[in-house]
């Protein structure tokens, strides 16, 4: 065996590699641990202050700490690479302990660093801090009561209206300095949806601040007990509905004969999709036709219950009625009775007004006129009174007294 033959073995010897593994694996631990014992410095910047025992300071002598001159501090840290190395500046805080603050002042106070607990503390130093104290003032701490606002800011589908939006609770209280709150006017919910057709709510929504002009600020050491409110924004349906009135038929006078005239003739109304889906028109009223012979006008008051609202304003509708195509003539009856009671009958004849179509009404005769008075109502009363009568014209079902009529009975 030659030489290269012997070297070329040697060199695809397993063993050989295994001992050169081995070695180097050794040769980088070696490596590693010399510099995770080196000792570096690290700047952290952006490293938060926390004020320890604001909370009780607060609570327990009505003192808060407003006016901090530093939110954050820069610290460089001394210490070995494998204790400080994979730390980043949010690992860290500066604090500040108010805890045995007794009474309103201005500080001016060191702060300490404390350190996550995974770090070894006897391998840290503090190098410095920038800046080396925290300057910062205790003030009492007021209160105020401001109004809740809600405030739509989107759109809303057509044929829809969407109402004032509903905070609950419509205020809250501030807690902070005097100074402070009085920068604070209201608090405001601004709502922001698009094409809205339906109500929206009871949600949980942020508030925002706002001074005297409207403008959104932010006041330093202003808190609430609470950080969202409960926003309802309620969406109803617009609808233009037509004025109707409902019409008691007689004497010959039906809704074919009769012409009705309302002004205004419809009014535009919103309320929920519930009420007004199945909602056509609106009846404001009714009309008897026995009560006039051929021409009739009355007002009525528009009035809606209260799911709905009136868009439009109109708040009285006028009602014309007109009867064609009748005609009236004036009878004395004599043929009156009583039902329903005992009585003495004073009145013994009675003019009255028959309404019927022309060729009907030249038939009908005094002979053809009835009126009754019912004495059921009357059964504890004493003396002559004037009792409702009604009027039958036999013989004729398209003719009918117009008006109302009364005779005199004297009740024992």
């Amino acid at each position: 065996m030659n030489n290269n033959q012997k070297f070329s073995k040697i060199w695809n010897s397993k063993a050989l590699w295994i001992i050169v593994s081995l070695l180097a694996s050794f040769l980088i631990w070696m490596n590693i641990a010399s510099t995770e014992d080196t000792t570096v410095e690290r700047v952290f910047s952006g490293v938060h202050v926390e004020f320890t025992g604001a909370e009780e300071l607060r609570t327990s002598r009505g003192l808060i700490v407003t006016e901090a001159s530093a939110e954050t501090v820069s610290v460089k840290v001394s210490g070995s690479r494998a204790n400080i190395g994979n730390l980043h500046a949010s690992d860290l805080t500066a604090v500040v302990d108010v805890s045995g603050i007794s009474q309103a002042r201005d500080m001016i106070v060191s702060y300490s660093i404390r350190f996550p607990e995974s770090i070894n503390l006897n391998g840290v130093e503090v190098v410095s801090k920038t800046p080396e104290t925290i300057e910062f003032s205790v003030v009492q701490e007021n209160s105020k009561t401001v109004e809740v606002k809600g405030v739509f800011t989107g759109s809303v589908a057509e044929g829809y209206t969407v109402d004032p939006i509903v905070v609950e609770p419509s205020s809250i209280t501030l807690y902070g300095p005097a100074s402070e709150l009085k920068k604070v006017d209201s608090a405001c919910v601004y709502v922001d949806r698009q094409n809205l057709n339906a109500t929206i709510g009871p949600m949980s929504s942020d508030f925002v601040l706002l001074d005297a002009d409207g403008k959104t600020i932010a006041p330093e050491s202003v808190t609430s007990a609470q950080s969202t409110v409960s926003v309802t924004v309620p969406v109803l349906m617009n609808k233009e509905l037509p004025l109707t009135v409902n019409l008691i038929e007689g004497s010959g006078a039906t809704s074919k004969n009769t012409t009705v005239e309302i002004k205004p003739s419809s009014i535009q109304v919103c309320g929920s999709t519930a009420a007004l889906e199945g909602m056509n028109q609106l009846v404001i009223g009714t009309i008897d036709l026995t009560d006039f012979a051929e021409n009739y006008e009355t007002t009525f008051t528009i009035a809606l219950d209260n799911t709905l609202r009136n868009l439009t304003g109109e708040t009285e509708a006028t009602v014309t009625v007109t009867v064609t195509g009748l005609e009236t003539k004036k009878l004395t009856a004599t043929n009156i009775s009583l039902t329903g009671g005992e009585g003495i009958l004073r009145t013994t004849m009675k003019e009255i007004t028959v309404r019927a179509p022309a060729e009907y009404l030249k038939q009908i005769t005094a002979d053809n006129v009835r009126i009754v008075a019912d004495l059921t109502d009357y059964a504890s009363t004493h003396g002559t009174v004037e009792v409702p009568a009604k009027v039958y014209v036999d013989g004729f079902n398209d003719a009918g007294a117009v008006g109302d009529y009364t005779v005199s009975v004297t009740l024992n």
